[in-house]
């Protein structure tokens, strides 16, 4: 290529593949983050009904050389309307308690687990695939609704 032709070199039309790639990756990202970003915000603040949790069992995952525990039991709501079996105590470990151990806990609304009072740093992790998810939209959106650049003059060499 010429001097004269980087000049007047045009700007390639995106991939049609690439955006289609793209805005099904951003489309699943905030599929995922949305529905969970108010349980998100309740478990964040530990806003929700308040009760105990009574642990009945222990289930831990092992995955290369690391163990991963967590309770599994009952949540009664202080009140006592709220009755859920089999549900999870999110944060809980091996050591957290003993089989019949109760402990404080907030149910925000998600159906397989409550919270201690303290809330969770869970919010994040939703957080940051939503702000993916739309970020990645934001890329194809660029790609295909902004103008196309203009194109850039030739430079002649001044003699000289």
């Amino acid at each position: 290529m010429t001097s004269a032709d980087a000049g007047t070199r045009k700007a390639r039309k995106p991939s049609g593949f690439v955006s289609l790639l793209l805005l099904l990756t951003g489309s699943l990202l905030l599929y995922v983050s949305l529905p969970n970003l108010g349980e998100a915000a309740r478990a964040a603040t530990g806003e929700g009904t308040t009760g105990t949790f009574t642990a009945a069992r222990l289930g831990c995952v092992g995955h290369g050389g690391h163990e991963t525990c967590e309770w599994t039991g009952t949540f009664r709501s202080a009140d006592g309307t709220v009755d859920r079996e089999g549900v999870k105590l999110y944060g809980s470990d091996r050591d957290s308690f003993e089989a019949g151990e109760r402990a404080a806990a907030v149910d925000v609304g998600n159906a397989g687990r409550v919270y201690g009072p303290g809330g969770s740093q869970e919010w994040i992790f939703t957080v940051l695939l939503l702000l993916a998810g739309y970020t990645v939209l934001a890329v194809v959106a660029g790609r295909h609704l902004a103008p196309p650049p203009l194109p850039r003059p030739v430079r002649t060499p001044v003699p000289g």
